[in-house]
């Protein structure tokens, strides 16, 4: 064999090994969603499927409202907790605290919506919860 064709099927080779070794992760940004507490509504609806079960979840631009006044001051995202629940089961996760980005693992495939809640009876809490899924 001549050193130009060794030198191709060298680079062939590395070249298919250095694109075996990486590996390939699928993930999908649900993107941002307006959510308010003490609504009665779920505040974000995504899919698990197989390939992508670990759930990201954060809220941000966070604002409180004191119900009796309706006074509006910066809100916390320590001051909620957020669930998981099966759009067709209606199996739910136990609440997390949404402090810092919350992760649930190993979830089964499926839709699912995000049920955010807060810890204090006079103040309701709105701003944006945003759902990330690889």
């Amino acid at each position: 064999m001549n050193v130009r064709k060794m030198a191709i099927l060298f680079v062939a080779l590395f070249t298919f090994m250095v694109v075996s070794a990486v590996p390939a992760y699928a993930a999908t940004d649900y993107g941002n969603n307006y959510f308010k507490t003490e609504d009665g509504k779920y505040d974000h609806t995504f899919k698990a499927t197989s390939s992508e079960k670990n759930v990201q979840v954060y809220a941000f631009e966070i604002k409180k409202v004191k119900i009796s006044t309706g006074e509006k001051s910066d809100g916390s995202s320590s001051s909620l907790d957020v669930r998981l629940c099966n759009s067709s089961s209606g199996n739910c996760t136990s609440w997390k605290n949404l402090s810092m980005a919350v992760q649930f693992t190993d979830m089964k495939p499926g839709t699912y919506y995000a049920d955010i809640r807060d810890k204090y009876a006079s103040y309701y809490y709105y701003g944006y919860v945003n759902v990330f899924v690889r």
